[in-house]
């Protein structure tokens, strides 16, 4: 084994034993695309991608600073990765928030038109119970029309009829009154027939 990769070696394992605890402590922190754990390692990465090019440097040691370089190129890919996964959520997050507005809206436009519908069916339900008084209405007078004409009706025909009694009952009474008086002048002839008779008796009696 050589200088440098004794040095490469060295670099590697101070590295590790360094990193330990904090790899240990992120652990303890929460994961995912909104955890601090994953943003917290990709430091730890950058800087451990940082010291392995220094070092590199110091020693030019071009292996280590490929090594360096790998791991920071990691990290970026990490790091896009990352990125992506929350514009990804972001746009899903945005997207699901359109949809809820949409269906609110929606909803809304629904709860509308069934609010229109009802109150359409009632003015419907109010028209047709007023044209359903109004026919009743027509009807019951109509009905007390014809009643009424049928009343006068029979009234003038009554009326006719007790006229026509009368007028047969003057008659009637007037043929009476004809007779009497016919009845009265044949007795007044008779009584006077009998008076002229008797004076005519008396007479030839005193001669």
């Amino acid at each position: 084994m050589n200088v440098r990769d004794l040095s490469r070696a060295t670099v590697d394992a101070w590295l590790r034993v360094t990193r330990l605890p904090i790899d240990a402590a992120s652990h303890l922190l929460p994961n995912g695309d909104h955890g601090p754990r994953t943003p917290a390692m990709l430091v730890v990465d950058r800087l451990d991608a940082s010291i392995r090019e220094r070092v590199g440097t110091l020693l030019r040691d071009d292996e280590l600073c490929e090594d360096a370089a790998k791991r920071r190129r990691a990290a970026d890919e990490r790091q896009r990765a990352l990125e992506l996964r929350l514009q990804a959520e972001q746009k899903k997050q945005e997207s699901d928030e359109r949809l809820a507005k949409q269906q609110e809206a929606a909803d809304a436009r629904r709860e509308k038109a069934e609010r229109a519908a009802a109150q359409q069916k009632q003015a419907v339900e109010r028209e047709r119970t007023q044209r359903t008084q109004q026919i009743e209405q027509n009807a019951e007078k109509q009905q007390r029309a014809v009643e009424e004409a049928e009343e006068r009706q029979k009234a003038a025909a009554e009326r006719k009829a007790k006229e026509k009694r009368l007028r047969v009952l003057d008659a009637q009474a007037d043929a009476l009154d004809v007779e009497d008086d016919a009845l009265t002048a044949q007795d007044e002839a008779q009584r006077l027939k009998k008076a002229a008779s008797a004076t005519k008796a008396a007479r030839k009696r005193t001669s």
